[in-house]
């Protein structure tokens, strides 16, 4: 993945139809540290940082329906990747200063045309992607120190700016629930029925009570269905009635902190998830 991002940068800033075009100038992904060797003008792009991105995190798994079977998936995993950007240059003292802010300049000038990657641009596993893939540029990045930084790689302090990936990995955490069930249906027949009359069905119903907001299960919500007894929804924020006859119900949750909502349900139903309730706070 990271390999094939870094190459994803390497066609993005070799590309000669987006101005300025960086003519004559290496690009490399290696430390900027003591050890680093170039033969030409260079670009360096150093990942030094993955971390998770919380803000794009989802809480809510990927139902998959494939061959009458329900499949739930865990979401991709959202990954910022930091990478500090040097220029190199071969000419000495202030020619080879000059020679590196204007190198420097030129790939700022061309990554900052972005907010996300081109599609034409992306290399390998980033073509398969599910998202954008946002691009920040020279924005500054509050957890580092670059004193610290630069002394850690045992380099004197160079000019250099933040830039910032975010790439989707999936975890590939798959669990197989089996065939989708929204209502279930049971027939009695004649020498069966006791309390129903012959032949009728009799249904049960289930579904999840989630924040309107984050889609995240409420635990301990109340849920009624037309004044029968009160169910209250498990670990997964999900409650189930049995017994429910064909035709319009009401159905009904509460929870601590949250609005009350009633909707109004048909059995059986049409729709997966049909039963889902969504409560704001």
């Amino acid at each position: 993945m990271f390999h094939d991002l870094d190459q994803t940068l390497r066609k993005l800033l070799d590309d000669t139809t987006t101005q300025p075009v960086l003519m004559g100038v290496d690009l490399s992904f290696s430390p900027p540290d003591k050890n680093f060797t170039f033969n030409q003008a260079t670009i360096d792009l150093f990942l030094y940082g993955v971390h998770e991105n919380r803000v794009l995190r989802d809480p809510v798994p990927i139902l998959e329906y494939s061959g009458g079977t329900v499949s739930r998936r865990v979401p991709p995993l959202r990954v910022d990747c930091d990478y500090m950007v040097t220029a190199w240059s071969k000419q000495p003292d202030a020619a080879g200063v000059g020679e590196e802010h204007l190198i420097l300049a030129g790939a700022l000038l061309k990554l900052s045309q972005f907010t996300t990657v081109p599609v034409q641009y992306l290399q390998g596993t980033m073509v398969d992607q599910p998202f954008p893939v946002p691009m920040s540029v020279a924005q500054s990045d509050e957890g580092k120190s670059l004193a610290e930084f630069w002394s850690a790689l045992g380099q004197s302090p160079r000019s250099s700016f933040h830039l910032m990936l975010t790439v989707a990995m999936d975890l590939g955490v798959s669990v197989v629930e089996g065939p989708p069930v929204t209502t279930k249906e049971i027939v009695l027949h004649p020498e069966l029925a006791v309390a129903t009359p012959p032949q009728a069905s009799v249904f049960g119903v289930g579904g999840v009570v989630r924040d309107q907001q984050t889609s995240t299960p409420i635990v301990g919500a109340e849920v009624t269905l037309d004044g029968r007894p009160t169910e209250t929804t498990d670990a997964d924020g999900r409650f189930r009635f049995g017994g429910i006859s064909a035709g319009l119900h009401d159905l009904t949750a509460t929870a601590a902190g949250f609005t009350s909502a009633t909707t109004a349900i048909t059995v059986p139903a049409a729709l997966i998830n049909a039963y889902d309730i969504d409560l704001s706070p």
